[in-house]
C-alpha cells in the first residue's frame, strides 16, 4: 500500500477511503483479515486504484429492522468512494475482472461494492462478468443527497422556500426569546476532543436512534477516527447550549472541497424550538469560514425533510453484492434476494397505506419510549 500513499492521497476526495482511517479500522476490528486494494497501472504508473478488504464477518440479513440471520461469511467489502484516479470504462472492466478471478479462485464467499454515485460503467462490467445467478437482485436503493453551496450565505437562504426561511426564522427568534444566553460552541481541535465528545453523549443518549441502536456512541473506534480526522485538520463538531446545557449538536467531517455529515442530534425537551435545525444552519454558514471553505456538504443516504430542505442535488446510490460460484454462496444469494424481495414489498405497502404508516409511527414511538424523544421528522 505504501508504494501507492501518493497516488492514493491524491486521488481520494472523501473519507471513507482515507488511507489512514482505513488503516485506522483495520487496527481495530478482528474481523479484518488483509488489505485488498487493486491499482491498475499503466506505463508503470499508478493509474486507477480500488480500495478494499478481506474480512471475516456475519452478514446480517433484516427484513426491515427485524435481523433474521446472521451467516458467517468471507467477504471481499470494497469502501464507500473507493474508486480513485481514472474510472474510464476500460478500467472498471479491469477492476471487475480482477475480484471475480478472486471469487472464483474461492478468497470470498462474496463482494460487496458501494456505488456513492451513480457508476453505470461499473454496472455495466458487472453485468457482462457475472451471471445473474451470481448478482444479487432488490438491492434497495437509498436517497443521497448533498448541497452545492451557492456563493454566499445570504444567497443560500434566499435559495430555501419562503415556507422555510419562515419557519426557521420563527424557531430562531423563538430561541433567542426563550434562552437568550444560548450559543453554538465550534470544536474543531485535538484537545477539544473531550469536551464535544462528553456533550454529544449528554445529547445522543437521549434520541430515538440510541433507542433504535444507531447514532453517535463514543466507543474506542469513534473516538480514534475522530482523532485521526482533529490531525488531519477536519474536524467539525457544533454544539448548541441551551443556558450552559447541550441542546443539539452537528458533526461533520471536511475532507478536501467537501464537509460530510456524521451525526446529528437534540435534545428532546428543547424539540418545539428546532434546535437541530438552528446548528444546522449554523454548520452550514460556517462552510463559507474563509479559513476552512468548502464547496459541498453531504449529509449522505436518507430521506429526511431537513435534507430535502437544504440539499440541491440527490441521486440513488446503493450496494451491490457479487457472489463466488459455489453452492454456498449461491444459495446465500438466493435467500438474501428473498429476504430483499419481502422488504421492497413490504416498504412500497407502507409508503402506500396511510394505517400501515401510522402503526410503523407507533411501533418507532414505542422503541423511542426510553430516550423520551418523538420520532418526528423535525431535525
Amino acid at each position: 500500500m505504501e508504494t501507492v500513499r501518493s497516488a492514493w492521497n491524491d486521488w481520494c476526495d472523501d473519507p471513507n477511503a482515507d488511507m489512514e482511517l482505513y488503516l485506522a479500522w483495520a487496527r481495530r476490528h478482528a474481523e479484518f483479515v488483509r488489505p485488498h486494494v487493486v491499482v491498475i497501472f499503466r506505463d508503470d504508473q499508478p493509474e486507477c486504484i480500488l480500495v478494499g478488504r478481506l474480512e471475516n464477518r456475519r452478514l446480517q440479513i433484516k427484513l426491515g429492522y427485524a435481523k433474521l440471520l446472521r451467516p458467517k461469511v468471507r467477504q471481499l467489502f470494497f469502501v464507500r468512494f473507493g474508486f480513485l484516479g481514472n474510472t474510464s470504462a476500460e478500467n472498471m472492466e479491469l477492476l471487475v475482472r480482477s475480484f471475480k478471478a478472486s471469487l472464483d479462485n474461492g478468497e470470498a464467499d462474496l463482494a460487496e461494492i458501494s456505488r456513492p454515485r451513480p457508476m453505470p460503467q461499473l454496472d455495466s462490467a458487472i453485468a457482462s462478468q457475472f451471471r445473474t445467478i451470481r448478482r444479487d437482485h432488490f438491492a434497495a436503493e437509498n436517497e443521497h443527497r448533498w448541497l452545492e453551496l451557492p456563493g454566499t450565505f445570504d444567497e443560500f437562504i434566499d435559495s430555501l422556500s419562503r415556507k422555510d426561511r419562515h419557519e426557521f426564522r420563527r424557531h430562531e427568534k423563538k430561541l433567542k426569546e426563550q434562552f437568550p444566553a444560548a450559543h453554538i460552541q465550534c470544536y474543531r481541535s485535538e484537545h477539544e476532543l473531550d469536551s464535544l465528545t462528553h456533550a454529544m453523549e449528554q445529547i445522543s443518549g437521549k434520541t430515538y436512534q440510541r433507542a433504535l441502536g444507531t447514532g453517535f456512541v463514543a466507543d474506542d473506534e469513534t473516538l480514534e477516527s475522530l482523532r485521526i480526522t482533529a490531525r488531519q485538520g477536519g474536524l467539525r463538531g457544533c454544539v448548541l447550549y441551551m443556558n450552559d446545557e447541550p441542546g443539539a449538536f452537528f458533526l461533520a467531517r471536511a475532507y478536501k472541497h467537501r464537509l460530510h455529515g456524521n451525526y446529528m442530534g437534540f435534545d428532546p425537551k428543547f424539540s418545539k424550538y428546532s434546535p437541530g435545525l438552528k446548528v444546522l444552519m449554523h454548520a452550514v454558514e460556517d462552510c463559507y469560514d474563509p479559513e476552512y471553505p468548502v464547496r459541498e456538504l453531504d449529509l449522505g443516504w436518507g430521506d429526511r425533510r431537513y435534507k430535502r430542505m437544504i440539499c440541491n442535488r440527490s441521486c440513488k446510490d446503493g450496494v451491490a453484492h457479487i457472489y463466488a460460484p459455489t453452492a454456498k454462496a449461491i444459495s446465500l444469494n438466493f435467500l438474501c434476494s428473498a429476504v430483499r424481495g419481502l422488504d421492497v414489498a413490504a416498504r412500497w405497502a407502507v409508503e402506500n397505506s396511510r394505517f400501515l404508516q401510522r402503526l410503523k409511527k407507533a411501533w418507532l414511538d414505542r422503541r423511542a419510549l426510553r430516550s423520551g424523544e418523538s420520532t418526528d421528522e423535525e431535525p
